[in-house]
């Protein structure tokens, strides 16, 4: 059937948190992102997480370590005790496809809030303080990955996913027609090689629902930042009063079943 023309008023929609999980091409986890899509209130919330957060599962293994150990679903487990939430869908995500999905929807623009500086082989970036500057795919993903480019160290690489993600989200539903048509291409580029309990029917599904949202032309993406201590350089430990921001966030953007709207048939 085609997914042209649905009308989703009146229709219960769970919303639904996926993990991308992004791992470089030894296997290493990188960082990762959990994005909870809410159609019903077309809303997306972007929760970026470091690769050293510690997992709440024994106080001290990180989440790098716990996917060394077990893989995606070991850690999907993990993020989910730390974080007191439920993922729908974990989805490993290469550097590649990283990279390509960014450059599909165009990268976006950065104004650095410090000189960002760094030469390593043939990674070379230089970025003056407050001066505007369209990143690439693999500038995004570097500057996620290297934790000598902030005076925060790691937690500005944090703070910088969760601002490329959501703001690369937004964009894409800044232009309507190109990321309706990019979907597909999207898709394959992420789930390609990777490790996934996404099916391509579930993506069905939410193509259907993403359609529906970037009709109404809108920036539907926001985020919230980790929030804790770094213990060392290899050690994020996320406070209680982080944890209640997300707890009251997934309930706040929880389906709600419109009585008397949904048909029965």
């Amino acid at each position: 059937k085609s997914d042209q023309n649905v009308d989703l008023s009146g229709t219960y929609i769970d919303s639904f948190n996926t993990l991308y999980a992004r791992v470089n091409n030894k296997n290493v986890l990188s960082d990762m992102t959990i994005v909870r899509i809410c159609p019903e209130q077309e809303k997306i919330l972007v929760i970026p997480l470091s690769a050293f957060t510690v997992s709440s599962t024994d106080n001290s293994s990180t989440m790098r370590e716990i996917y060394a150990d077990g893989g995606i679903r070991q850690l999907s487990a993990a993020v989910d005790s730390t974080l007191g939430i439920s993922t729908n869908y974990y989805v490993t995500v290469s550097n590649d496809a990283f990279e390509d999905c960014a450059d599909i929807i165009g990268g976006f623009v950065y104004s650095p809030p410090g000189y960002l500086h760094l030469i390593e082989s043939d990674n070379d970036i230089s970025l003056r303080q407050n001066e505007s500057v369209s990143l690439s795919g693999k500038q995004i993903r570097l500057i996620c990955q290297y934790p000598k480019l902030f005076s925060s160290g790691r937690q500005g690489n944090t703070e910088f996913l969760g601002l490329a993600i959501t703001t690369m989200l937004n964009n894409a539903f800044d232009q309507v027609e190109i990321t309706s048509n990019s979907l597909d291409i999207l898709y394959s580029k992420i789930s390609s090689g990777s490790v996934t309990n996404l099916s391509e029917n579930d993506y069905k599904q939410q193509k259907v629902y993403i359609k529906e949202m970037l009709k109404k032309q809108i920036q539907p993406a926001y985020n919230l930042i980790p929030e804790g201590t770094w213990t060392d350089d290899e050690h994020f430990e996320m406070s209680a009063e982080f944890k209640q921001k997300i707890y009251n966030e997934m309930e706040a953007t929880k389906s709600q079943e419109k009585s008397g709207e949904v048909s029965e048939e």
